[in-house]
């Protein structure tokens, strides 16, 4: 089977390309950007560009469309040109090219942060709080106008491992003494590793006959648990500060509204602050979805590629 992956050289979509290669696909990528992977075909091309589009969509069986623009502030016009529009784009692609598969890389973002110890489920309330997670639920509404289509949507939650930025934050900010629990850290977060992520895309290619959502989710723990096991790892003293979360959050609303580049968002507050227990057992029943990693697991493949890069020079990429 010849499938395309949009969003290609993204965090997400170079672990996609491994796992669909890993598993005897014929694989075409899009990217805005030349890249060169042994055993990919590499076409350029841009979703917000309907014109640039149309020759890399002929002749394949399935598009993994998984290009987005992802931060947690920033312009909403920027987001929903890229997510939303870009989404009808590739969706028209398809139409006019005749492929009637789609596999979306949704988020978990869809639900906000309810700040429940309530499984979180995929017909839970969607209450997104930003404009990246707005616009990733308008991006479904899109999908559902092509009823004569095929599509899965998967949604994952906060994504870390190698080469996460956010993975970067976190262990740069622990090394340093600069990590602080927003309040008591006994809250619970919802984790993906993007190899997970990748697996449980591929099979929803593979297994989902309806055209369904699924959440993927590698495991779930306590923030102290999560920032306990990167200082372990890292061999460096544990966070000791807490900070109030109403003053956090604070800090973050002032800080998105007079400063250019926020050095807290409400995004990162909620994210770290709130409990959110996100439940993928639709994903393990209907098509076999099985974690391959856990706490342990993820925060060694962070580590390690954080020690790499930080011995390399790289520093400066982030």
């Amino acid at each position: 089977m010849k499938v395309l992956v949009t969003g290609a050289s993204g965090f997400i979509g170079r672990y996609l390309l491994n796992e669909l290669m890993e598993h005897g696909y014929e694989v075409r990528a899009l990217t805005r950007k030349a890249i060169k992977v042994e055993g990919v075909e590499a076409m350029k091309g841009d979703i917000t560009k309907p014109s640039t589009l149309q020759k890399a969509f002929q002749g394949v069986d399935a598009v993994f469309h998984n290009a987005a623009y992802a931060a947690d502030y920033g312009e909403r016009i920027k987001f929903y040109e890229v997510n939303v529009e870009g989404t009808r784009n590739v969706a028209e692609a398809c139409k006019k090219n005749r492929v009637e598969r789609i596999i979306y890389t949704g988020s978990a973002g869809v639900y906000g942060f309810p700040n429940t110890n309530e499984w979180i489920t995929e017909d839970s309330p969607k209450k997104p709080i930003n404009a990246y997670q707005e616009s990733k639920l308008e991006a479904e509404k899109v999908l559902n106008e092509y009823e004569d289509m095929h599509i899965s949507i998967v949604r994952p939650p906060l994504v870390l491992g190698a080469g996460a930025k956010a993975a970067f934050m976190l262990l740069s900010k622990m090394e340093e003494g600069k990590l602080a629990y927003i309040g008591n850290g006994k809250n619970y977060i919802t984790i993906a590793h993007p190899k997970d992520v990748a697996l449980c895309l591929r099979l929803a290619l593979e297994k989902d006959e309806k055209g369904e959502i699924f959440n993927v989710v590698s495991f779930i723990c306590r923030i102290e648990e999560l920032y306990k096991e990167i200082a372990k790892q890292l061999g460096v003293e544990e966070p000791k500060k807490h900070v109030p979360y109403f003053l956090a959050y604070l800090v973050a609303f002032l800080s998105e509204k007079f400063a250019k580049e926020p050095s807290l968002t409400k995004f990162r507050v909620k994210s770290f602050g709130t409990t959110r227990r996100i439940s993928c057992e639709k994903a393990k029943k209907k098509l076999g979805y099985k974690p391959g990693y856990d706490l342990k697991a993820t925060v060694k493949d962070m580590v390690e590629w954080y020690k790499g890069i930080k011995e390399e020079g790289q520093r400066a990429s982030f």
